[in-house]
């Protein structure tokens, strides 16, 4: 029994070297999860037709169509795309992920 505790208390000690390390050289948690950081451009900085044509898909409840058209009118990936709309979504009210 002593020896599984011991074995136990060193994979503790790596994994907390490991995070460690990692968020120290500067890659945050995202070189710990194998993630690069997700920025996107808020809605509320798109130009006005853009974010009323999102508002009216998001009203319909299509958010595939509001992700495709924020992906269009930034060049977002489809993380960043959902990112972003999910955050808008929060921000009005209309909760986020689903």
């Amino acid at each position: 029994m002593w020896l599984f505790r011991l074995l136990v208390i060193i994979a503790v000690v790596v994994a907390v070297w490991y995070v460690v390390r990692a968020v120290r050289a500067g890659g945050g948690i995202g070189a710990i999860t194998g993630t690069s950081d997700l920025s996107f451009t808020p809605v509320e900085e798109l130009p006005r037709p853009e974010r009323l044509l999102l508002d009216d898909k998001l009203e319909q409840g299509d958010v595939g169509a509001a992700m495709k058209h924020y992906r269009a009118a930034t060049g977002a990936t489809q993380a960043q795309a959902k990112a972003a709309v999910d955050t808008y979504r929060w921000k009005i009210g209309e909760g986020g992920e689903q």
